[in-house]
């Protein structure tokens, strides 16, 4: 079958963006994603900005609407923040003073290479403290360091994946629940060092990371939740669809539990895994949530929220590792 001219575009973007990611360059993607009035350029209409300003491919309006976008596009990837820019076509004043006599908005995304992240690891973790670091978008930098006996590999690896993150953020890799989370009186949990079970609650990006830290820990995990998408979940992880009412949602005596579904039921989650005698609960949120959620429960003493340590995180894959990081930090492993 003959490829499609859309098919060619969307395989022209692809490979240049693939390469220049491995070149590590800087660039910015600009995608149109709304006109209001007569514009020549349509919603879905991208272009690829280098670092220099110049428009290497695509195509997001002609003249000044190009240079305008340009310019933002290179005051995103200075400051490394997404923004959405308004470009008026048809005033003199404020806009751009060209004859098309609409209205765009653009999304700009800046793009930009791995950042270095030094971090001790021992020749057992070098291989996982690579690979993880590089699915969060770092270039990890081995500085060899000698394994403790009493540390298994995996473990030794989120611990030191953590401490460099937070160390390049300049955080404290404290619990988030002490710096901006519920009241807490610094008790820590009591965590088995081999754990029965981590359940995770919920079905999205941070659930999928979680399951694949949790899989790379061998630790028995299970995800309780609903719309799985198939092959995104380790072999060797449990998806378990929710029911109606939840009546098919059970605790492990001792595990670890990680909410992280923003659902209505979270709190029906937090309870029946608190009264089944979960050792750590967890729930992935804002401050602004985590203290609704507490409101609503008779006791939020033992949830930790929002879970996870303070690593300034950007992603779902940084998230997960906070969250991991936290479990570790209380585990009784010594």
């Amino acid at each position: 079958m003959q490829e499609s001219k859309r098919e060619r575009i969307v395989d022209e973007f692809f490979t240049l963006v693939n390469r220049l990611q491995s070149s590590g360059e800087t660039f910015a993607i600009a995608t149109v994603i709304a006109v209001r009035g007569s514009a020549s350029a349509k919603p879905g209409s991208k272009a690829i900005i280098n670092a220099a300003g110049k428009n290497i491919w695509g195509w997001v309006g002609g003249g000044c609407a190009e240079t305008f976008v340009a310019e933002h596009a290179l005051e995103a990837m200075k400051e490394g923040q997404t923004r959405i820019v308004q470009a008026d076509l048809d005033d003199e004043v404020f806009g751009l003073g060209m004859p098309c006599g609409g209205v765009m908005d653009v999304f700009i995304d800046p793009q930009e290479p791995p950042l270095p992240l030094p971090v001790k690891a021992s020749p057992q973790t070098q291989k996982l403290v690579t690979l993880l670091g590089k699915r969060m978008g770092f270039e990890p930098q081995i500085i060899p360091k000698t394994l403790g006996a009493n540390q298994r590999a995996a473990v030794d690896a989120i611990e030191e994946l953590s401490a460099a993150v937070a160390m390049v953020r300049k955080t404290s890799l404290q619990p988030l629940r002490s710096l901006r989370g519920l009241p807490w009186d610094g008790a820590p949990p009591v965590i088995p060092s081999l754990i029965p079970e981590l359940l995770i609650i919920g079905s999205s990006r941070i659930t999928e990371e979680l399951a694949h830290l949790g899989a790379l820990l061998e630790w028995p995990t299970r995800v309780y939740g609903w719309n799985f998408e198939k092959g995104v979940y380790p072999e060797s992880v449990t998806c378990e669809e929710s029911q109606a009412g939840f009546t098919n949602f059970k605790v492990t005596m001792g595990s670890a539990v990680i909410v992280a579904s923003h659902h209505k039921g979270d709190p029906t989650f937090i309870t029946k895994a608190h009264e089944s005698g979960a050792a750590y609960v967890g729930m992935v949120a804002s401050e602004k949530r985590s203290k609704l959620v507490a409101a609503s429960l008779s006791d939020s003493s033992r949830l930790f929220a929002p879970a996870g340590l303070e690593m300034n995180c950007r992603n779902p894959s940084e998230i997960a590792l906070s969250c991991l990081a936290e479990i570790l930090l209380f585990s009784q492993r010594f």
